[in-house]
């Protein structure tokens, strides 16, 4: 290690110290991020430039350079849940604006009894157990809980449901969330008997056969598999359960499915490449259905920044909006496009608008056909 580096690494080592005994003084959360990012050198003003708007998105959090590419950002006042939520977002948007993947990452909370040589092996740990899957993902854990040993899980669930069986259930129809408070009454290996009410039991029959759990003390969601219900006492137990990266409850923005087809024009550079059908849509994303040609042709022209056109419809099936709205390929999903889309302030309003009057009617339709029954 040179002269350079020996001052770089005790600065790291002074700044990080000094930001856990605040922490600890003060007693609020302190996470750890570790990524690796490779540094073009060829091309440093462009890093520079992404540096300087990735800087912005973390909220000007300390963020300091290890060593080979790897980079640490301190966290203050936010939990472990908190941080890899708000990493999500801002992965999310790198690869949308930058094309820049950072998926070797790890996470880790400070534990009061936590030195900083204990918290910062930790998250280190994570980061090496990351960089060699063959698919990149964030891994993270706890003093006492990684979440990837799957023997010391088992463990840790028993003793948080026992200690604390309160959790939040979210369950999807058309793409809308439905949202209830459940008790945890057993856990067993890989599966769980959850209370909740009369009601919910029946929205849960009339949805998608996965629940989705949330707990307080849990960095990421639980999904499950429903299994079967008991209307007696309001049980239902749902099996296969496994934490989600990246969990549809988590979502910021409803993503709703349309009940008719919905047909989209897609253009680059003013020219009409291709048309598909609306799959699903938020505010800030659409997923388009396409044929296996105009699949091909996109994926030809998927650095363009494309112009999407289409109509929303009310429910007598006469077009309420015309949309337009700039668009970005985010991700290939079979024959399905996610787009990123960048619609102005007048366009979104009206996506929004008719999201929510969609969500309403159809919540409304699924009471009725409960209560009827």
């Amino acid at each position: 290690m040179n002269r350079c580096e020996n001052i770089v690494n005790y600065q790291n080592k002074a700044m990080i110290e000094a930001e856990i005994d605040y922490a600890k003084e003060n007693k609020i959360p302190l996470s750890i991020v570790k990524f690796k990012h490779e540094v073009d050198l060829d091309d440093i003003f462009f890093f520079k430039d992404f540096f300087k708007d990735f800087y912005t998105m973390i909220n000007f959090a300390p963020i300091l350079y290890d060593n080979k590419n790897n980079f640490i950002i301190i966290f203050k006042n936010l939990k472990l849940q908190q941080s890899i939520v708000f990493f999500k977002k801002i992965q999310f948007k790198l690869q949308s604006d930058y094309n820049i993947k950072i998926d070797r990452v790890g996470i880790s909370e400070l534990d009061a009894k936590d030195t900083s040589e204990e918290l910062l092996h930790r998250v280190s740990k994570y980061l090496i157990i990351s960089k060699r899957l063959a698919v990149g993902k964030i891994i993270y854990g706890l003093r006492d809980f990684d979440f990837y040993n799957s023997v010391k899980r088992e463990d840790t669930l028993h003793t948080i449901f026992s200690q604390d069986p309160n959790v939040r259930i979210y369950n999807f129809y058309n793409g809308i969330p439905i949202k209830a408070d459940a008790t945890v009454v057993e856990y067993r290996k890989n599966s769980l008997y959850l209370q909740t009410t009369f009601e919910e039991l029946l929205y849960l029959q009339k949805n998608e056969q996965f629940l989705h759990v949330k707990h307080k003390k849990f960095p990421n969601i639980i999904k499950g598999q429903i299994i079967k219900y008991n209307f007696k006492d309001f049980i239902v137990y749902i099996n296969n359960i496994e934490f989600q990266d990246n969990s549809v409850a988590d979502r910021e923005n409803v993503r709703i499915t349309p009940e008719k087809a919905i047909r989209v024009m897609i253009e680059c550079q003013s020219i009409m490449v291709a048309d598909g059908i609306i799959s699903s849509i938020s505010v800030d994303s659409i997923v388009i259905k396409v044929n296996k040609r105009a699949l091909e042709k996109i994926k030809k022209t998927k650095e363009c920044e494309f112009i999407l056109k289409f109509r929303l419809f009310a429910k007598n099936s006469i077009a309420i909006n015309n949309i337009t709205s700039r668009a970005k390929i985010f991700n290939f999903l079979n024959e399905e496009i996610v787009f990123l889309i960048m619609p102005s302030t007048f366009i979104k309003n009206k996506i929004s608008n008719y999201i929510t009057i969609y969500k309403n009617e159809m919540i409304k339709n699924l009471k009725q056909n409960i209560m009827s029954k």
